[in-house]
């Protein structure tokens, strides 16, 4: 869920928020219903949680490996969902995906009482798919947080600043997260799409 500071009745109900402060950002999220997948993803995360990883990045708690669900099918299924959810009210980002863009990093993050996440942004789109409740993620500039819920998941534009403070709770918390860059070549594709021989 996203909080914001003053409601307005006309941006209830949509699957992205526009904010502009001082720059206009747009957040899609949505809500991923599968219980068994989120279950199985979490398992695969405690599972394979990388001691070289823990306190390497930005991320002062538990990891796997960078690219660890690159190849995984529950992830692939969650992308293609997303394609599905999105390509109509967001063209430029899922439309024609899987040829101009590609996830060239997906990893899994188990955050424990008194881990944190140092404010940071990316070059690129990142995603979040939240596999448990946790901590709100708070994104300073915006002046909003995300408070997650199993299922959850929120897809913001690069430059973004998003982080949060020691995590206080008892249980812990498990997100899968994934940044989307923009294949090499598309020049190539944009040529085959308006149907120009190479």
């Amino acid at each position: 869920m996203i909080s914001i500071l003053s409601h307005n009745k006309l941006n209830e109900n949509k699957n992205s928020l526009n904010i502009t402060y001082p720059r206009t950002v747009n957040i899609i999220f949505g809500h991923y219903d599968y219980v068994d997948v989120i279950n199985n993803l979490i398992i695969d995360i405690k599972n394979n949680l990388d001691p070289k990883m823990e306190n390497y990045s930005n991320v002062r708690g538990g990891m796997t490996s960078w690219t660890h669900f690159n190849n995984n099918k529950l992830f692939n299924d969650f992308i293609i969902y997303c394609i599905n959810q999105h390509q109509i009210s967001h063209p430029q980002l899922f439309q024609y995906f899987l040829e101009k863009y590609c996830v060239d990093a997906s990893w899994g993050n188990e955050i424990k009482n008194g881990d944190k996440l140092n404010y940071h942004c990316h070059d690129c789109y990142h995603g979040i798919l939240y596999l448990t409740e946790g901590c709100d993620l708070k994104f300073p500039e915006l002046n909003i947080k995300i408070t997650p819920k199993p299922g959850d998941y929120y897809i913001f534009p690069p430059e973004i600043i998003h982080g949060f403070d020691k995590y206080t709770g008892e249980n812990n918390r498990y997100s899968l997260i994934f940044n989307i860059k923009e294949k090499q070549g598309k020049f190539e594709f944009q040529k085959k799409l308006n149907g120009k021989n190479s």
